[in-house]
């Protein structure tokens, strides 16, 4: 959505609000597979001493895939974000800031960069996810497979010992 703030710019103190569902069902970023069309953003972007400060909070229902046990789940996320907008003459070009298209900002980009930067790129479906068992692929979230731990190497010397017992 790129939002028209010809009427803020110059007058601090006067703000600019947005309520609308970004359409983000194209994004794939690590894990997640799909975000649900019901995203929602609010927020507003405000002339504070004449300086654009965006507030923002989305509401977002992705489709993920758990990065250790590959099963798929659904995670909730709900984001607040601010940001700095400006005219790109006014700031350096490694400033955090967000710059303006004429009288225009994008807030689909700048929400949607802080999505995926507040994002772990590897999600679980829960944080005692115990993944797959690396030989035989068992879930070891359903309970052990019947894999026979290796011994490292180094320390079957020891093993020997406690055999002659």
């Amino acid at each position: 959505m790129r939002l028209d703030l010809h009427e803020i710019i110059n007058i601090p103190g006067k703000h600019v609000a947005f309520d609308y569902s970004p359409d983000w069902t194209e994004l794939t970023y690590g894990s997640v597979l799909e975000v649900r069309p019901n995203t929602r953003a609010v927020g507003e972007i405000r002339n504070v001493a004449g300086v654009l400060t965006l507030t923002a909070d989305v509401e977002a229902d992705m489709h993920c895939v758990c990065a250790r046990c590959l099963k798929e789940f659904d995670k909730h996320l709900a984001l607040h974000t601010q940001a700095v907008i400006a005219d790109p003459e006014d700031v350096p070009e490694d400033s955090d800031a967000y710059f303006l298209d004429g009288n225009y900002a994008d807030v689909d980009e700048i929400l949607y960069t802080a999505l995926v930067l507040d994002l772990d790129e590897r999600l679980l479906c829960r944080e005692d996810c115990k993944g797959l068992c690396d030989k035989c692929g068992a879930d070891l979230n359903e309970g052990p497979c019947s894999c026979k731990a290796e011994i490292d190497p180094r320390l079957a010397v020891l093993g020997q010992l406690l055999e002659n017992d």
